[in-house]
């Protein structure tokens, strides 16, 4: 990192009214250049002042600030200069647009700098070409969309090729597409050299992106430090109406359950979280202390948790277990449900008795069964699937081998692998319309996939793909959320379960006014459930007899 120091404020104070109150209020700061700072805090702690004290729009009337070195000077041609060095991306770009054509527009401050004609010429023609403006590079600039609007300003700056850029709530009123689109404008910002100020609320990207993170609270600086030491700080977070990031948290807590080590990088984002926890090594393959003296007998028990609705286990459980069949013709295939209480109302409604994952051990044991294969049908590692091993290795010493199959998620490539098939599922959907996928949750520390898989879905380019969960993160609250910045047409509701249960029919498609179609019918959307489990989809049954197949080769 650079440590030549490019700005610094010392001891400011700046009022719009009287000295009794003020937006900037003793404020000093240092930033070095080349560096990536977001600057965060509540609306009205003093941000926006502090950036227009940075441009000489306006000058504090107390302390003092320094450009590479040398104090602020106000008159015509001192600010003339400093604002070709330190220009400012206003929040509305409506209020720095104001020339009649794009062009115009982009080529006014360059020359204003008193750049001959035609080494602005050339100058224009490179950051048209650079932020991919040419297609409406001879547009009313009031015709432009939001997104184009934000482009040509940041274009405005850049042509004069300044030494700091500063970037008021840059992604504000910016659907997804656009969002990203000057995300990445300001990566090739950054990898420029550009000292870059940001004004931000978005924490998640803030702890990503930034080398430096200010906490702003009454017009001065709460905290100043890394994005891990900023961010780590939970009692100055809520002074300023922050939370913390999702990855930070999520990291935090697998490490206080002893899953992860603290020792341990702390994760920048989602991604490096992910790759964290599918490190964990988890043993598949159990050896028992039965010899096989016999004939070997081999068997396939095919664990769900199970359903009390005959009509989603017919297309689901049943389909995904005639595959293993299909898939293994020579193994016997057992049943078992983790779910006793779906198992007892099965029993009393229907006089039908499923094996529990120790009856199904038993009976295979009488069976003369030697080498049994597990597949769960769970969706994560979570509780079900822990509790699952415990009590089919409770028999461990009664057969030749016990071997487990992985659950839907276990590595990047089953993300993948399931994207795929919710993307072919729903390969009619729409840009202006979301997929709203609603997930169980658990107190586990394998929920954090059902936040991993989200950002996944936007990182491969399904911006309007959303998941969240019933009974932890991301919770119907964050989604609300997520899915007003998108503003679409249509809001369409499916389960992330293997079965369309009571969860699929009740809390996510039912009338209740808190299930998530009421909900999402009260915020105004269009709202079209599809109550239709994961076990329905080709690609996903696809997906567990491979990890049944992986499992048997082992």
């Amino acid at each position: 990192m650079n440590d030549e120091m490019i700005l610094k404020a010392d001891n400011l104070y700046y009022s719009y009214d009287d000295d009794n109150s003020h937006s900037l209020n003793g404020l000093s700061l240092e930033v070095k250049k080349g560096q990536k700072v977001a600057f965060m805090g509540a609306n009205g702690s003093g941000k926006s002042t502090f950036f227009l004290c940075c441009t000489g729009i306006l000058k504090p009337q107390k302390g003092q600030l320094f450009f590479k070195g040398k104090p602020y000077a106000y008159d015509k041609k001192s600010l003339l200069d400093l604002r070709s060095k330190v220009g400012i991306v206003f929040q509305d770009p409506d209020n720095q647009l104001f020339s009649a054509s794009v062009y115009q527009e982009i080529s006014f401050g360059i020359l204003n700098l008193g750049v001959a004609p035609e080494e602005a010429k050339k100058e224009v023609e490179k950051v048209i070409d650079y932020l991919e403006i040419t297609p409406f590079r001879h547009k009313p600039t009031h015709a432009l969309s939001g997104g184009q609007k934000k482009q040509v300003s940041i274009a405005d700056i850049l042509v004069m090729h300044p030494d700091i850029i500063i970037l008021d709530e840059p992604a504000a009123a910016l659907d997804p597409k656009h969002t990203q689109m000057v995300n990445h404008i300001v990566d090739q910002m950054t990898e420029a050299g550009i000292t870059v100020l940001m004004a931000t609320h978005d924490v998640d990207y803030a702890y990503e992106w930034a080398d430096e993170v200010i906490l702003f609270h009454e017009g001065k600086v709460l905290l100043h430090g890394s994005p891990a030491q900023v961010f780590s700080n939970k009692r100055v977070l809520a002074q300023t109406n922050l939370e913390p990031p999702a990855v930070l948290e999520l990291f935090e807590s697998l490490c206080r359950k002893g899953i992860l080590k603290a020792s341990l990088e702390i994760p920048r984002n989602l991604k490096t979280l992910e790759q964290y926890i599918e490190e964990i090594k988890l043993n598949p393959h159990y050896g028992g202390k039965k010899p096989v003296t016999a004939e070997t007998k081999k068997a396939i028990l095919a664990v769900s948790f199970g359903t009390s609705h005959n009509d989603t286990r017919k297309v689901t459980i049943d389909a995904i277990e005639r595959d293993m069949q299909e898939a293994f013709p020579d193994y016997s295939l057992y049943r078992a449900w983790t779910s006793k209480m779906i198992i007892k109302k099965l029993k009393n409604r229907d006089n039908v008795h499923v094996f529990t994952v120790r009856e199904a051990m038993e009976q295979m044991k009488k069976d003369g069964i030697t080498d049994v294969l597990v597949q769960p049908t769970h969706v994560i590692n979570g509780i079900e699937n822990d509790l699952m091993k415990e009590d089919a290795l409770a028999y461990r010493d009664d057969f030749h081998s016990i071997t487990f199959g992985d659950p839907l998620l276990t590595s990047a490539e089953d993300n993948l692998a399931v994207i795929q098939a919710i993307a072919d599922e729903f390969s009619d959907l729409a840009q202006d319309q979301v997929l709203v996928l609603m997930g169980h949750g658990t107190t586990h520390y394998a929920n954090s996939i059902y936040a991993a898989l989200d950002y996944t879905f936007k990182d491969k380019g399904y911006k309007n793909i959303f998941l969240g969960t019933v009974e932890a993160y991301p919770s119907m609250e964050s989604l609300m959320r997520m899915v007003k910045e998108y503003n679409p047409s249509k809001v369409v509701l499916a389960p992330f379960m293997i079965v369309a249960g009571d969860h699929a029919k009740n809390d996510m498609a039912g009338d209740d006014p808190d299930s998530w179609y009421s909900q999402f019918k009260a915020a105004g959307f269009e709202v079209e459930p599809v109550v239709k489990g994961l076990g329905e989809y080709p690609g996903v049954r696809s997906l567990l007899v491979d990890h049944l197949k992986v499992a048997a080769e082992m």
